[in-house]
């Protein structure tokens, strides 16, 4: 179907994406970057763990940072550090 996709509001809800100022301007627009609990889509796309299936690697990095998401020892990360 045509809307079997997320679009990327929801998936940015589903990552717990946070857009958090820079500080910085660009022509006087205030800058932002995304922090989230999980890599997006699109980091996730381009990991190493990306290989086409949910593999038991995938599900040993995914119940560790879940671990951490439980413990409160997660931090929310920017897109450079979930590469």
């Amino acid at each position: 179907y045509w809307d079997d996709r997320l679009t990327e509001d929801e998936a940015d809800k589903i990552c717990g994406v946070y857009k958090v100022a820079t500080g910085q301007y660009e022509r006087g627009i205030p800058q932002t970057t995304d922090l989230s609990w999980w890599p997006k889509p699109s980091i996730w796309s381009g990991s190493g763990l990306n290989v086409g299936y949910w593999s038991e690697d995938c599900e040993k990095w995914y119940q560790n940072h879940l671990q951490k998401c439980i413990s409160g020892t997660a931090e929310l990360r920017d897109p450079g550090h979930w590469r």
